[in-house]
Parts: C-alpha cells; sequence; structure tokens
C-alpha cells in the first residue's frame, strides 16, 4: 500500500490601506507600476517601516488557527532573484515567526496541524505576451501572510475542502477578500507519497495554484505519477512543479530550494517586534464565531438542513442578517426561505452582495411582518423586495409608492370576485360538474383583476362559496 502526505503553504494578502513598509495604496489595480515608491522599488538608502494594520490582522488569523503567539517575532532577509523582486531580497520572517503550532479542525477533514504562520512582503507580477515579459510591480509590497500546514492530508478532495473553508475563515475575520483570481489568495502544495510505514517520501512543490479545483486536479495528478515512479522503483526528484491546466499534468519547474539557499539573516532595518498585553487582548476580542462552527451551531440550535445551514454560513454578513432577523421576531422558516429564494435572486439578478444592496434587516423584518398581518400578498412581497434591494427607500414607502397593499374591504374583493364568474361562466360549470382544476384560473383571473393586491387564500374561500 502507498501512503499520500499532502501539506499546504496559503497565501493571502491582508485588507490593508497601505503596503507593509511603504505609504503606497494596497489596492488591485489594471493600470500597471501606477502604486509604487522608492520604498517597495527598493530603491538604495530607503528603510521599511512596519504596518500596524497588518501585524494586527496577522495576529487575528494566527490566533484564529490556534496557533502558539511568539513572544518575540524577528524579521530576515530571505535572499533571492525574481525579475519581480526589485532588492533581489524579500523580507520575511524564518526562525521566529508571529505564530506556531496551531490546529484547526473543520467537520469533514482530518485535524490539521498548522507549523506555522509569517508575515512576509509579496513580490510582483510578471505579465507574459508572446516572448515578451512585463513586470507590475503595483503588488510589490502587499502584506502576505503565509500559513503553512502540516503534511496531514492524505486525499486530494480533503485539501480542497480545507481551503474552502479557509477562505471563509479569513473572510469572516475580514482580513482577506479571498480573491482567488486577482491574486489575494494563492495556494502551493506539497505532496509525497511513499510505502504504508515509511513516513514521508520525497517533497515535491507544485506552485501558484489560484482555484480549488487546480489543487485538487493538481494533486491527483502528482499522486498518480510519483505513485507509478515509487512502485517501479524509480527516484523521485525533489523539485518545484507547475500546474498545466490545459494538458492537464504537472510540469517540472526548477530544483527545489532549502532553506540554507535562502541565506536568512536578521533584517538590520526592523527591530524585533514584541507583542504587549494589551495588544494581545485587543486580538482575542476581535475574534469571531468562525464558519464551519457556525454551521454546525445553525444546524443544532435552528434544526436546519446541510444545505441550508451551509448556505446561510457562506458569507459573515448572511449569517448575520439571517440571526438578526430571528432576533426581530422572524420565524427561522421564513427567514431562510427568503433568505435562499427571493433575496438570492434578487441579489444575483443585479450582480450584488448583501452587504452592497440596500436592503436591512429592519425593511426585512418589516416586510415579512406585514405579510404576516396580512396586509400584503407574497405577489406583492417579491415585488417590494425587488425594490428594496436596489433602491434606497423605507419598505412603508415601497409598498405605498407601488400600491401593493392588500384589498382591506371585503365588498371590493367581492365585487372583484363577482365580475370573474361572471366573466367566466364555461370555466365555472367545470368546476361546479367537479373538476377543480380550473379553480386556479379563475384566482388567476382575480389577481390579475385586482392588480395583484387580492389575498389569494381570501379570493379562494369567496370564490368557491359563490360558485358552490
Amino acid at each position: 500500500m502507498i501512503e499520500t502526505f499532502i501539506g499546504l503553504e496559503i497565501h493571502i494578502q491582508l485588507l490593508t490601506k497601505t503596503k507593509i513598509f511603504c505609504n503606497c495604496k494596497n489596492e488591485f489595480s489594471h493600470i500597471p507600476n501606477t502604486n509604487v515608491c522608492p520604498v517597495c522599488m527598493g530603491y538604495p538608502g530607503v528603510l521599511p517601516r512596519l504596518n500596524e494594520e497588518a501585524v494586527r490582522k496577522a495576529y487575528i488569523v494566527c490566533r484564529a488557527l490556534n496557533c502558539h503567539l511568539n513572544e518575540k517575532a524577528v524579521f530576515e532577509r530571505k535572499n533571492y532573484f525574481y525579475p519581480d523582486l526589485p532588492k533581489n531580497y524579500q523580507i520575511s520572517q524564518f526562525a521566529l515567526p508571529f505564530g506556531v503550532n496551531g490546529l484547526v479542525e473543520i467537520d469533514g477533514v482530518p485535524k490539521i496541524r498548522i507549523h506555522e504562520a509569517h508575515l512576509e512582503e509579496d513580490a510582483g507580477k510578471l505579465v507574459h505576451e508572446g516572448m515578451t515579459s512585463y513586470c507590475d510591480f503595483n503588488r510589490t509590497g502587499t502584506p502576505l501572510l503565509e500559513i503553512v500546514t502540516e503534511p496531514d492530508f492524505k486525499k486530494p478532495e480533503d485539501a480542497e475542502l480545507f481551503l474552502q473553508n479557509f477562505r471563509k475563515m479569513v473572510r469572516y475575520l475580514r482580513v482577506c477578500d479571498g480573491n482567488m483570481e486577482e491574486g489575494s489568495m494563492r495556494c502551493d502544495v506539497n505532496v509525497s507519497v511513499n510505502f504504508e510505514g515509511k513516513g514521508l517520501g520525497r517533497k515535491v512543490e507544485i506552485k501558484n495554484l489560484n482555484s480549488f479545483r487546480h489543487v485538487r486536479l493538481a494533486l491527483q495528478h502528482e499522486i498518480q505519477r510519483q505513485s507509478k515512479m515509487l512502485t517501479a522503483g524509480e527516484t523521485i526528484v525533489q523539485e518545484t512543479r507547475l500546474w498545466n491546466d490545459e494538458k492537464k499534468r504537472t510540469e517540472s519547474m526548477r530544483s527545489k530550494e532549502d532553506a540554507n539557499d535562502y541565506r536568512y539573516f536578521p533584517e538590520p532595518d526592523l527591530p524585533p517586534y514584541y507583542p504587549a498585553p494589551e495588544f494581545l487582548a485587543a486580538i482575542e476580542k476581535e475574534q469571531t464565531e468562525l464558519p464551519w462552527i457556525r454551521k454546525r451551531r445553525f444546524i443544532n440550535e435552528y434544526k436546519l438542513a446541510d444545505d441550508g445551514a451551509e448556505f446561510l454560513t457562506e458569507e459573515r454578513e448572511r449569517a448575520d442578517f439571517f440571526e438578526a432577523a430571528l432576533n426581530a421576531g422572524v420565524s427561522v422558516q421564513s427567514a431562510s426561505s427568503w433568505m435562499r429564494g427571493e433575496i438570492a435572486k434578487g441579489l444575483n439578478k443585479n450582480k450584488m452582495s448583501l452587504k452592497d444592496s440596500h436592503l436591512t434587516v429592519e425593511k426585512f423584518v418589516t416586510l415579512i411582518k406585514l405579510l404576516d398581518e396580512g396586509k400584503i400578498n407574497s405577489q406583492g412581497a417579491k415585488k417590494a423586495m425587488e425594490i428594496l434591494i436596489c433602491e434606497d427607500k423605507d419598505t412603508a414607502d415601497v409598498i405605498r409608492e407601488n400600491n401593493l397593499m392588500q384589498m382591506a374591504d371585503s365588498g371590493e374583493l367581492e365585487a372583484v370576485v363577482d365580475k370573474v364568474i361572471a366573466g367566466n361562466d364555461k370555466v365555472v360549470q367545470q368546476i361546479k360538474g367537479g373538476d377543480q382544476k380550473p379553480i386556479g384560473f379563475l384566482i388567476g383571473q382575480i389577481m390579475k383583476a385586482s392588480g395583484g393586491k387580492a389575498d389569494p387564500k381570501k379570493a379562494r374561500e369567496l370564490l368557491l362559496n359563490k360558485i358552490s
């Protein structure tokens, strides 16, 4: 039997206003080389200044991963040449990072040990066009937190599920947007195979995987490739490889470096960092219920099905909205069905997230109460919801301006029913003859004639009474 060992190196760009060692804007830009300065471009004589916001968010992640927080953290120079690394070294952490020896427990995934979490500056980006390559230094100096797991994963599917939950976590913590297509979350994987009981094999690294799917496919291919070599008695080379998605295979990039190849030494321009007790207490207060724990609670506390709890806890804003609505008196069933139904439909239609829309918990609660009280019907509530998502208006104003209130006068409704009965004698005779199918048609005619303001339940009762 062959045993597999998989470890992850996850890189997340932290959501700070400025870069890690200078005052350049930290934002994704399509215009190359606009967010740069002498510091992040590595000009001679410049000095780095550590970004306090980046340090705070790095510690928030370390604490969420149950890491031991080192009482002393040191920045070091990691020396290597890349065309998009202007200083020819990277300020990173090696011997004493912010956090070590963490542990993560996610439902459906074995316990995963965290080796370390260290803060560093990101490199730039190479843009390739035919035989020409261009350097975009906008990303250079972006605060980058690298989380290194132990080789505890046995299956590619476990690694994929862990990454999906990790992305939710950093978004819950509001430290990273997790946009893999923009490179703000990236992943390298380390994989080795060996005969069962023989321990770790020779490690191969696969670099720069920017989607969960690529992680799974690259691991599946690499495990198969190494397993064939192992059983055939061939030597597996320790190297760095890339994933070729077109050919669905990994390809050799370079021989794998060891730590001594980088010639780490303490960064002379940055003193050691000692987190104060007050700082660590503030980090503790910024922790939040993590998505997989919240999902488990939603299932147990609100008796939601797995898929419903998964949807509602996908984003922190969505879960917060749901629970705020419950606290305001909306039932679990109403809140869940509306959020998974009309609200999700409206947001998708307008390409909005919940936090970017005009819908608030207060507006939603008012709408549901009016619906429960029979002052509007479901059709009117749905129309109001479409408007509330897109426009900054109160629920009452939307209902009044669009004439969505149900008919409060029974005589008015009776007149509409009489009109529909009189205009559909053939259908009425079918119903009298025992065919109940056309009732829905007549209800639809009543709703149409009333401009959608009739109470369908009352209309049905009145219609059947008059026909019988």
